[in-house]
């Protein structure tokens, strides 16, 4: 993290700038924060020595179909839950939230930790979460569009086609999702495991939020299943092992195009080499 005076911070990013009415006197300084992909986000520190982070509005975030506005109506209304940083300021060019002092778990979270995790979040009250429902289709439809026409090429176009739409499944309910959970976004704390960077969250079908963690942390499906309905005391554990199997390929093919539009968005090679490593689990 490069750390600056809020000047240089503000000069390097204008966004900043919109901060000027919530703080009564400027910060004491501003550092740059790495590891996400999507964001480039700011830990801002104050006077009297409080940080937050500053999670700008960007060309990025609109291609990705992220609203900071949604993220902050989620965050606000699990703020009693003590599982994310609280929501402290929003306007037309980002979301300001506390910062979450602790330890990344990047390197070191168990699946089991992982999962009791992901449960309090999927049995948080839907009802206070005034945000419309996750749309795959039309996820993966505006990845799509928005991609290059020398991407729009087979072997894309024919595994974008086959897996765009959502599949048929029993109905297990609409939960409070977070769509990125995995050790990266997991803090240490005295207070127990907390959950970072909510931009991807919605409320959606559980099992792709499982499918999507399973494989980040490269688990086994059928064992991960059991052991997640196990957790929580699910019964029925046939329709969540059908709606993950059915949930993977759809989910792999998501991603797969997350990754050929972050290589047209920054046009980092890798990207493009791990669109096409997910291409090629299909083969598999």
């Amino acid at each position: 993290m490069a750390r600056m005076s809020w000047s240089e911070a503000c000069h390097l990013d204008r966004s900043l700038l919109s901060l000027d009415h919530f703080f009564s006197m400027p910060p004491d300084y501003a550092q740059t924060l790495t590891g996400g992909l999507t964001n480039r986000c700011w830990k801002v520190v104050a006077t009297d020595g409080k940080a937050y982070v500053w999670r700008p509005t960007t060309p990025i975030t609109k291609a990705f179909s992220i609203s900071r506005f949604q993220e902050y109506q989620i965050l606000s209304a699990i703020g009693t839950s003590h599982l994310s940083p609280a929501a402290v300021y929003i306007n037309d060019q980002g979301l300001l939230v506390d910062w979450i002092e602790g330890s990344s778990l990047t390197n070191d979270l168990s699946f089991d930790a992982l999962l009791k995790t992901m449960i309090k979040i999927h049995d948080l009250d839907t009802q206070r979460v005034p945000v419309a429902p996750f749309n795959y289709t039309a996820r993966v439809d505006h990845y799509w569009m928005l991609l290059p026409e020398e991407s729009k090429v087979e072997p894309y176009l024919s595994l974008y086609n086959r897996w765009r739409v959502a599949p048929n499944l029993a109905d297990v309910g609409l939960t409070l999702c977070h769509f990125d959970l995995a050790g990266y976004n997991m803090v240490k704390t005295e207070q127990g495991n907390k959950v970072i960077d909510w931009e991807y969250a919605a409320l959606a079908d559980p099992r792709l939020d499982l499918t999507l963690s399973i494989d980040v942390m490269d688990e086994k499906p059928l064992d991960a299943v059991y052991q997640y309905c196990k957790l929580r005391g699910v019964e029925g554990v046939d329709d969540w092992v059908e709606g993950v199997m059915a949930w993977k390929p759809r989910a792999t093919m998501m991603a797969m195009l997350w990754y050929l539009l972050a290589h047209k968005l920054w046009g980092d090679d890798e990207y493009l080499t791990q669109a096409e490593q997910l291409r090629q689990t299909f083969c598999s």
